[in-house]
């Protein structure tokens, strides 16, 4: 008999997430379980030292059709990542650790930071993202509706 404890929620192809640590209390993502890591939309994304320790900060955009719903962020930074697209063209991101939730959920995930200006969808979650969390019911969308934390 096994101890372990499995997916908590069933989430659709695209679902509404919160980044709460980021001032993101609302963002469509598209679900991607071909993806391995989750990727966010960024600009101005600028490293920099802080206390011995490395952060970035960068903008993050909320909304595809006008940059009205822009947010000023800074993060500690966990990292960098080669990525490959879908295309094969591999780069390398900027990683940040920070919490996200869906539905009543709430736990840490890796984001990278990326251009996704010309994508319908600001977010992307990768499968990592969801192991242990969630499972995928790709023939619904926002099974989970908005974000619900205090």
């Amino acid at each position: 008999m096994s101890s372990h404890i499995g997916p908590n929620m069933i989430i659709g192809a695209c679902e509404w997430v919160a980044l709460p640590e980021l001032g993101v209390d609302r963002l469509r993502a598209r679900v991607d379980t071909g993806a391995k890591s989750c990727a966010l939309h960024a600009s101005n994304i600028r490293p920099f030292v802080r206390d011995g320790l490395n952060w970035v900060a960068f903008r993050v955009h909320l909304d595809h059709i006008a940059a009205v719903s822009d947010i000023d962020c800074e993060c500690r930074l966990v990292g960098t990542r080669i990525v490959r697209s879908s295309s094969g063209k591999a780069s390398e991101r900027l990683t940040i650790r920070t919490p996200i939730v869906i539905g009543h959920s709430r736990w840490p995930v890796d984001i990278t930071l990326s251009d996704r200006r010309k994508m319908r969808y600001r977010m992307l979650l990768g499968r990592v993202a969801m192991e242990n969390h969630a499972l995928v019911y790709p023939a619904r969308t926002f099974l989970q509706g908005k974000p619900r934390f205090n």
